[in-house]
C-alpha cells in the first residue's frame, strides 16, 4: 500500500477537475469539432439528454479546444451563455443579449457601443419600446461579426426556448433562428428532453438544424457496458487515495446501476467520496465510504424515471414522425404493407349534399318499450377497463392510441400501476376520425398495431 501525502492538495484538486473522455463524450466531441470547423447548412445544433451524462462537460472541453487552438488574438472563437429558468421570452432574449455582450466587453469597440445602451447599461430596466431592442440585437449582430465568433453555446436552453404564453409557441425558435442565420453563427444548444421538443415546433427551424442525442450507457448492451467498465477503470486508477482498482471494477453493475448509466453521475459521486476521506484523513477509497456518498434511492429513481420518459418520448415522437410522413408519400409500412388514408368525412351542408346522400350511424341495438331513452347514450362501459396489452410492448413502441373493446372508439392509452388502462369517453355513435396508428385487439393474434384505419 502507497503511502498518500494528504498534505499535497494538488493531487486533489487535480482529481477533481479530472475530465475521463470516454467513447460516448469523445463521438460527441468530434462531432461538435467538425461542424464548428467544417462545411454546414445548417446554424443550430440541438444537443440533448439526461441530467449528469456529461453534455456541459463535452461543451466546455470544446469551448476550451478551440480557444486554445486560435492562434489570432483577436479573435473569439466561442461564447458560452447559461439559460435560466426564471426568464421567459422577452426576459430570456435579454439576458441572452447581456450574457454574449458582457464576455466580448474586453474590445473597446463593444464597450464603446454598449456604455450607452439602456437595456444593457440598466440591468432591471423592462422597456416596450422597438428602438431599445432594436439597438441590443444590433449591438450583439456587431460584436459576433466583429470579433469572428464561430459558435455560441447555450447551457440550459430548454429555459431560453421554452414557449412564452403571451407570444406562439415557436416564437423563441424563430427568433433564435433568425438571429443564427443573420449572422451565420452556429450555435449550439444543450439541455434535456424538453429541448427537442421546443426545437421541433417549427418546420423551417427543423431544416436548419441537427439533432444530436448524448445517450447514457445502457447495462443490457454488451458493448456499452464496455465502455462503462473503461471510464470506471480510468476513473478509479486517477484517485489519489489507496485503491483496489481490480475488486472495485469486479463490482462494475453495482456502480453502472448507481450512477445511472451516467459517467457525469459517477464522477462526482467519486470525487465527492474521495473529498471526504481526504478531509478525515482516510487514504483508502472503500466500498463502505462509496455507499455512503452515493445519491440516495429517491433520488436515483427520479433520475431513472426521468432518464426512461424523456427516452420514450423521444423515440415516440421520431416513429410516429415516420408513421406519418410515410402515410402522406403513400409508401409502404414497415410491416411491407401500404399504409391507408381514411376517406375525408362528408360534409353535412346542404349546399354540399344531393337528395340521395343519407347520413349513417354505426350499427347498435335501439331500446324499445318503456325503457327507452331517447337521450345521447352515456359513458361507455369500455371506460377505464383493464386491457391485456402487455406494457412493455405499449411503453416501447411509438403508438399511444387503442382502440376500444365495447365501442371501436380510438382512446390515448394511460398506465395506471402495471397495466394499460382505456381512458374514459363516450360510448362512439359514428365513424371514428382518428386515423392514426392504434392498438387493436385481434382474436386470434391479439394485440397488434394498425397504421391507420381500414376502408
Amino acid at each position: 500500500m502507497r503511502t498518500i501525502d494528504l498534505a499535497n492538495v494538488e493531487l486533489l484538486e487535480d482529481f477533481r477537475t479530472l475530465k475521463v473522455i470516454h467513447p460516448r463524450q469523445e463521438e460527441i466531441q468530434q462531432f461538435l469539432l467538425g461542424a464548428i470547423s467544417g462545411y454546414r447548412s445548417y446554424t443550430l445544433i440541438d444537443l440533448y439528454g439526461m441530467s449528469g451524462v456529461g453534455k456541459s462537460t463535452v461543451m466546455g472541453q470544446v469551448a476550451r479546444m478551440i480557444s486554445s487552438a486560435e492562434t489570432n488574438p483577436a479573435v473569439v472563437p466561442g461564447v458560452l451563455v447559461q439559460g435560466s429558468p426564471e426568464d421567459v421570452g422577452s426576459a430570456a432574449r435579454l439576458d441572452y443579449y447581456q450574457q454574449v455582450l458582457d464576455q466580448l466587453q474586453h474590445h473597446p469597440a463593444i464597450r464603446d457601443r454598449t456604455k450607452h445602451l439602456p437595456l444593457y447599461v440598466n440591468r432591471g430596466k423592462k422597456s416596450s419600446d422597438p428602438t431599445e431592442w432594436l439597438q441590443m440585437r444590433n449591438a450583439v449582430e456587431y460584436a459576433l461579426a466583429l470579433l469572428r465568433v464561430k459558435v455560441v453555446f447555450v447551457d440550459e436552453a430548454q429555459h431560453l426556448l421554452a414557449p412564452d404564453p403571451v407570444r406562439k409557441p415557436t416564437a423563441q425558435l424563430d427568433w433564435l433562428k433568425t438571429l443564427a442565420n443573420r449572422t451565420n453563427v452556429l450555435h449550439v444548444l444543450v439541455g434535456n428532453f424538453d429541448l427537442y421538443e421546443y426545437c421541433h415546433l417549427s418546420g423551417q427551424v427543423v431544416r436548419r438544424m441537427r439533432d444530436q442525442h448524448f445517450p447514457r450507457y445502457h447495462l443490457d448492451n454488451q458493448k456499452e457496458c464496455e465502455e462503462f467498465v473503461g471510464a470506471l477503470k480510468s476513473l478509479l486508477e486517477h484517485v489519489p487515495l489507496n485503491v483496489d482498482v481490480g475488486a472495485l471494477l469486479s463490482r462494475w453493475r453495482w456502480f453502472g446501476e448507481w450512477s445511472v448509466g451516467c459517467v457525469g453521475v459517477l464522477g462526482d459521486w467519486l470525487v465527492d467520496t474521495v473529498d471526504a476521506l481526504w478531509s478525515a484523513g482516510e487514504t483508502v477509497l472503500t466500498i463502505e465510504a462509496l455507499t455512503k456518498h452515493a445519491l440516495q434511492p429517491d433520488q436515483r429513481a427520479r433520475l431513472e424515471m426521468e432518464a426512461r420518459t424523456g427516452e420514450n418520448r423521444v423515440a415516440r415522437a421520431k416513429a410516429q414522425s415516420e408513421l406519418e410522413l410515410q402515410r402522406l408519400l403513400g409508401t409502404l409500412a414497415p410491416d411491407g404493407k401500404p399504409l391507408q388514408t381514411a376517406p375525408s368525412a362528408p360534409s353535412t351542408t346542404s349546399a354540399s349534399r344531393g337528395r340521395g346522400d343519407r347520413i349513417e350511424r354505426a350499427p347498435s341495438r335501439d331500446q324499445v318499450g318503456e325503457s327507452a331513452n331517447t337521450s345521447p347514450p352515456g359513458k361507455c362501459p369500455g371506460s377505464g377497463q383493464v386491457l391485456d396489452l402487455d406494457v412493455h410492448r405499449f411503453t416501447q413502441s411509438a403508438v399511444v392510441h387503442v382502440q376500444c373493446l365495447e365501442c371501436g372508439s380510438i382512446r390515448k392509452g394511460v398506465l395506471k400501476k402495471d397495466h394499460v388502462v382505456c381512458r374514459d369517453h363516450e360510448k362512439l355513435r359514428g365513424r371514428s376520425t382518428h386515423t392514426g396508428p392504434r392498438w387493436v385487439k385481434h382474436h386470434e393474434a391479439g394485440w397488434k398495431v394498425e397504421a391507420s384505419a381500414k376502408t
